[in-house]
């Protein structure tokens, strides 16, 4: 059984404005051009969905987002299930509005980059709506009629989730994949126009499916480049790369469960953020500062983790800062550097303290590789230096109250 993490984080907004990563893909605006975020990856579009504000998917995953008055009732929060291994989910505000944001991710695998795709998204227009009626945020698929079709279409994304009505909210009765055809029985309209859903055959019943990913005509058959070394075939799961140098390699997860570049090269993964190739160059899933565009280093000095561990920092000439492995900082004031991953550098060496409780374990995340220290005073409940909580599992590990999950060094 896959274990389903939930990790829930509230921002201010201004914060989340600052850590925004560097992207992959294209940005995406609302049409009202109150917000954006960059997209995970190129494939991903904008869907049709009563049930939110805006809706973003490659087909399979999908990242919502919605937007209501302060004050508002605001809806439960999303927990994975039996589809999603992992539910992100974001809130800030200001006074008069509440801005959610919730990544779904069928694939553990990509987890990061959704999530850092989740951390660059900012308010464009700030207090636009000062009262919502909510009642129309929430519409269902009965609000709306089905025109009769009556013709084959095809798949043109890697996965496609059938749901049980026409919104992102509906519950997932199966998938399709790259290629395969359906017989459309029926165009989803409100108010006489088409929404952008397609009622299917399926399983002796109906389906939904996001139109975005159906064609006409059948799509070609994806490239030999796209099918790793020795047969083993291309799953449909790729990811963006960075070498050092900032030249993106897009690399694609295969049937024997390894990566490989177009041209068959295999990758393997170091940490959840760095890898290196056959060859022994290194990459990582954090995008370099673009020499292309001018900016250049200016000076390079040594951080420090809690645990007194140096890591260098070289600051850029946009006032960025980026770590050895393409982590981007910024300065947070006090001589501390907040990172996109959610890691802290200090300019000085900070004194380990006991934040009044035992000196417990050392430990670092699984994610980004974070060290820690933590200290207990009852022996059930850990903090950190900067006062984080942490909680011991079943397993061993530690999670600390972002739900980043942490192993023990010593």
């Amino acid at each position: 059984m896959k274990r389903r993490v939930l990790l829930t984080s509230l921002i201010a907004a201004a914060a989340v404005c600052c850590l925004a990563v560097p992207a992959a893909a294209e940005t995406f605006t609302s049409s009202d051009g109150v917000f954006s975020i960059e997209l995970p990856a190129d494939d991903w579009k904008e869907m049709n969905d009563p049930a939110s504000w805006v809706a973003l998917s490659d087909g399979s995953n999908v990242i919502t987002v919605d937007h209501y008055s302060n004050g508002e009732k605001l809806p439960e929060i999303k927990v994975a299930d039996d589809h999603y291994v992992n539910v992100y989910e974001a809130a800030f505000s200001t006074q008069n509005e509440v801005f959610i944001i919730t990544g779904y991710v069928v694939d553990a695998d990509e987890i990061p980059e959704i999530a850092n795709s989740i951390i660059t998204a900012k308010v464009l227009k700030y207090d636009t709506k000062m009262k919502v009626n909510a009642a129309s945020q929430q519409q269902t698929s009965s609000d709306y009629t089905i025109a009769a079709l009556d013709k084959t279409m095809y798949v043109t994304t890697d996965s496609l989730n059938i749901r049980s009505g026409c919104s992102t909210n509906d519950q997932i009765v199966g998938s399709l994949v790259y290629g395969d055809s359906v017989h459309v029985t029926g165009s989803v309209q409100q108010g006489g126009k088409d929404f952008g859903w397609y009622q299917i055959q399926f399983n002796n019943g109906t389906g939904y499916v996001s139109a975005s990913y159906l064609s006409d005509s059948a799509p070609a058959e994806k490239s030999d480049a796209k099918k790793a070394a020795n047969g083993i075939t291309f799953t449909g799961t790729a990811t963006t790369v960075y070498a050092m140098s900032g030249t993106a390699v897009t690399i694609y997860k295969a049937s024997d469960g390894n990566w490989y570049d177009a041209n068959g090269t295999l990758f393997t993964w170091i940490t959840s953020d760095k890898l290196s190739n056959a060859g022994g160059d290194s990459f990582t899933t954090n995008k370099p500062a673009d020499s292309s565009s001018g900016i250049t280093p200016v000076e390079s000095f040594t951080a420090y983790w809690l645990n007194g561990n140096g890591e260098t920092l070289t600051k850029y000439s946009d006032g960025s800062y980026y770590s050895d492995s393409w982590v981007q900082y910024y300065d947070a004031g006090g001589g501390a550097f907040a990172g996109a991953d959610g890691s802290t550098l200090y300019s000085t060496m900070p004194e380990v303290g006991t934040a009044g409780g035992s000196l417990v374990h050392g430990l670092e995340s699984q994610g980004s590789r974070r060290p820690v220290e933590i200290t207990s005073d009852d022996g059930d409940v850990y903090y950190d230096q900067s006062g984080t909580t942490y909680y011991q599992l079943d397993d061993g590990t530690y999670v600390d109250s972002n739900g980043d999950v942490f192993d023990v060094v010593w």
